[in-house]
């Protein structure tokens, strides 16, 4: 990668006050809020949803005051570009556009309007870049509507199966294909929205925990996305009457379950960061009051950004699981319903970011993300990078997101810079 725009850029540039200061970022983000606003707090935007269509179309009229010129994909990813004067593939910056149920103010809307605000600013202080620049606007990365996530990033690395929009549905039973025709797209154009020609996509994100807070740091340069694997682990017992059946004759599935989950927390503790391992949902059958427990079913998200401790972390659960069922006379079964590998970011692109943040004024830490982002899904075909701000109590997904707006200003500050460099 070439690193453009060298020491002898003024440095009007350097100290730019980008608009998220003052005039731009945060008016951007809190219209883009009040879309889909939610009477119990916080923002709703599905894919394909109404709320999903107007933030787009808000976006895409501030894409062309910009001087951007716009254009929507197949599966509904919009695009903003600003044309180079050289020849060769594109950078990108951007996020993703749909929210999860009261869903913050901050996540993804940030890296959306960061993006087309660093790039509007860079384009009154540079002209136009050597490189085409892109600032995109991706239609769905929490699979919050539809069991599924990265639909538009997956779409942009051609990973979309044939069937799927025709086999995917909504709690409603609509599917993802019934869904992109009410808006006006045709699923059996999805093929059309592969690109060959990014070369780098860079994003600016909330961190969505604690860390960066709880250090005192400004920024963070993200060093990978951390690996995960989705299990579903079934423990079945036998039910029994609760008032006849004396405690050491019984084969509790819920106890048996209780105490796997135990384990599996110990484990992960001991490991220590990065490993996460979270029980996100258990369901007891016949979930009555008087009854034990027959049968549980519980899930399990493992995490870790190295490959070789999430598989040994992996393996570890289960062990104890058949370990504990055996001693308890229950039986197990352990099903993966989804996995992912770490990914790490591209080292030049992080060298870049880095560099940026110094030109600002700032020494970022390095950062693995634990939560997914598009970036994962989109290093398939190019080269990725992102940066982290706080996000205050690290909270996310809900009302409460917040980070300082000097973090915003900051990270807007670093992304400009890091464009720069990359296009200029």
């Amino acid at each position: 990668m070439v690193h453009r725009g060298g020491d002898n850029l003024s440095n009007r540039t350097l100290r730019m006050r980008i608009d998220g200061g003052g005039a731009l970022l945060e008016p951007w983000l809190d219209e883009l809020y009040k879309i889909g606003a939610e009477p119990g707090g916080g923002a709703y935007r599905p894919l394909y949803g109404t709320a999903w269509a107007e933030a787009g179309d808000c976006v895409e009229r501030w894409m062309k005051k910009a001087g951007l010129e716009t254009r929507r994909d197949a599966v509904g990813n919009l695009w903003g570009r600003l044309d180079g004067t050289e020849k060769g593939k594109v950078i990108v910056t951007g996020s993703h556009i749909d929210t999860v149920r009261h869903g913050g103010r901050l996540d993804g809307a940030l890296g959306i309007v960061a993006g087309l605000t660093a790039t509007e600013a860079l384009m009154k202080a540079r002209g136009k870049p050597k490189r085409s620049l892109d600032v995109v606007a991706i239609c769905e990365e929490e699979g919050s509507r539809f069991p599924t996530n990265f639909w538009g990033s997956r779409a942009i690395v051609g990973s979309i199966g044939k069937d799927e929009a025709d086999t995917i549905v909504d709690p409603n039973g609509v599917t993802i294909a019934q869904a992109m025709r009410e808006r006006g797209l045709d699923p059996a154009k999805i093929g059309s929205a592969a690109r060959d020609d990014i070369d780098a996509f860079v994003e600016l994100h909330i961190e969505q925990g604690a860390v960066l807070e709880t250090t005192r740091q400004p920024l963070a340069v993200v060093s990978a996305i951390a690996g995960g694997v989705h299990l579903e682990i079934v423990v079945t017992g036998r039910a029994d009457h609760a008032g006849t059946t004396p405690m050491d004759l019984r084969h509790d599935a819920l106890v048996g379950a209780s105490v796997m989950i135990q384990a599996i927390e110990s484990i992960t503790r001991a490991i220590g960061a990065p490993a996460v391992a979270t029980v996100g949902r258990i369901r007891a059958e016949p979930d009555q009051i008087n009854v034990v427990p027959g049968r549980v079913v519980f899930t399990v998200d493992l995490r870790h950004s190295d490959p070789g401790a999430r598989r040994a972390l992996e393996e570890r659960t289960r062990s104890l699981c058949r370990t504990i069922a055996a001693e308890r006379g229950l039986e197990l079964e352990v099903r993966v319903l989804q996995e992912r590998p770490p990914v790490p970011m591209h080292a030049e692109v992080r060298a870049v970011l880095t560099r940026a943040a110094q030109e600002c004024g700032v020494r970022a830490t390095e950062l693995v993300s634990g939560a997914g982002h598009d970036a994962q899904i989109l290093a398939a075909r190019c080269k990725v990078g992102m940066l982290f701000v706080p996000s205050v109590g690290g909270r996310s997904h809900c009302p409460e997101e917040h980070t300082d707006p000097g973090h915003l200003e900051l990270g807007a500050r670093v992304l400009v810079r890091t464009l720069e460099l990359l296009a200029y």
